[in-house]
């Protein structure tokens, strides 16, 4: 039985929901996890925690004109980033210090996993928008980058996405795969939206572990 448009949009809605929450999540887990090893006090944490996971997600909205961003609007974000944190200090607390457990290759692993996620739910949002595709690409790579370029920000330490490869790159690579398979290759937008997961952790994974570097002026 053929779903009428309305069902069809219920579904779709309640998956990027799904993707975004996700995202939150992962990058709460990272930027608490980032928090800790950088000796923040309880609240300091989960400040890091909430803007980190979900500033990405405020300028999305923002740009796409939607007021009050979905953060706001939705208890579940703020319930995730503080669940997130919760989960990282309980850990801290019975396995010791942060960093016995989580190397910093770890934390760049939920990272890279927040970032996928980010992106491909940007890129989801704004496809039901119809914005053209680099409308599309720019606006899911800040949803990818942007809470990242917060948490930086409140570290007081360069933005990783204006020096560290392959990590906005990443984001405009997959963003711009789900544009070509949906629009081009007409892919289903959960299929598009997984492959586009993958290319960009994966591009991320690889850079990381190859010391893959774009051009540096001296």
């Amino acid at each position: 039985m053929k779903l009428d448009d309305t069902a069809t949009n219920r579904i779709r809605d309640r998956m990027l929901d799904a993707v975004d929450l996700a995202a939150t999540f992962v990058l709460a887990v990272e930027c608490a996890l980032t928090a800790v090893q950088a000796d923040f006090d309880l609240f300091g944490i989960l400040v890091l925690s909430f803007v980190g996971s979900v500033g990405g997600a405020v300028i999305r909205d923002l740009l796409l004109g939607e007021h009050p961003p979905a953060p706001f609007r939705d208890w579940r974000y703020a319930a995730l980033a503080l669940a997130a944190t919760m989960v990282v200090l309980i850990a801290s607390l019975v396995l010791g210090p942060v960093g016995s457990f989580t190397p910093p290759l770890q934390v760049d692993v939920f990272e890279g996993g927040g970032l996928a996620l980010a992106a491909v739910a940007g890129t989801r949002k704004c496809l039901d928008y119809k914005l053209n595709s680099a409308s599309v690409v720019i606006i899911a790579t800040v949803n990818g980058c942007g809470g990242g370029m917060l948490r930086d920000v409140l570290l007081a330490r360069v933005p990783k996405v204006l020096h560290e490869d392959f990590y906005a790159t990443a984001a405009i690579a997959g963003a711009a795969l789900i544009v070509v398979l949906v629009r081009r290759f007409q892919v289903r937008q959960d299929v598009a939206g997984a492959a586009g997961a993958v290319a960009i952790f994966t591009l991320r994974a690889a850079a990381l572990v190859g010391a893959w570097r774009l051009p540096h002026l001296h």
